[in-house]
């Protein structure tokens, strides 16, 4: 049996792979070998033409597709820190704390809706043999991710895969244990962490 490839790129990666291989949204539901996972900024961080920029209206692909699913989360790695996050928004106009370009209240927390939304994606794309995850960097959400697509598709389905670009990931351990909650509580099967 073949091995699946995981690939975690950066957001100017994905944008640079998904031109170079001719894939917009009018063709990309006939790619039935890949499947897409991105996952973009809740805020703007540039200019929506830039290639670097990962906000709501610089996305690759403007819809969803059967092979791509748009996530919207930012890189909070525990709901601790959301929550004064968003306490922050309860002070008077002009006083939220600014952390990374953005004002706190504004962060969106990645929950169990979303967590749900990559197992079913997951289960309708199983036999994908290509799968590409990104998000800003490459590194935390798409890491956290592409580190729990390669434990799930051994796991639920028997499927070996290879994490190709992934040796920098720093998963992200808040969004792993929530994907391993969901995936528990949908089908019976932890995945267990050390982290």
């Amino acid at each position: 049996m073949k091995t699946v490839e995981i690939h975690t790129l950066s957001v100017a990666d994905f944008k640079h792979t998904m031109q170079d291989n001719d894939l917009y949204d009018s063709n990309i539901e006939q790619r039935t070998d890949l499947a897409v996972i991105s996952i973009g900024n809740s805020f703007e961080d540039g200019d929506p033409d830039d290639i670097f920029s990962n906000g709501p209206s610089s996305r690759w692909f403007r819809y969803q597709h059967r092979n791509v699913l748009n996530l919207t989360f930012d890189d909070i790695t525990a709901p601790e820190k959301w929550q004064l996050m968003s306490a922050s928004a309860k002070r008077p106009a002009g006083d939220a704390p600014i952390e990374n370009g953005i004002p706190d209240s504004d962060c969106v927390l990645f929950d169990e809706e979303m967590a749900r939304q990559i197992v079913q994606f997951v289960e309708d794309n199983h036999r994908a043999e290509i799968w590409i995850v990104h998000c800003s960097a490459g590194v935390s959400r798409s890491g956290a991710v592409s580190r729990w697509l390669k434990d799930c598709l051994k796991f639920k389905y028997g499927i070996e895969a290879d994490n190709v670009d992934g040796r920098y990931a720093v998963p992200n351990a808040y969004v792993l244990r929530m994907l391993d909650k969901v995936l528990y509580r949908l089908f019976g099967r932890p995945l267990f962490r050390d982290t």
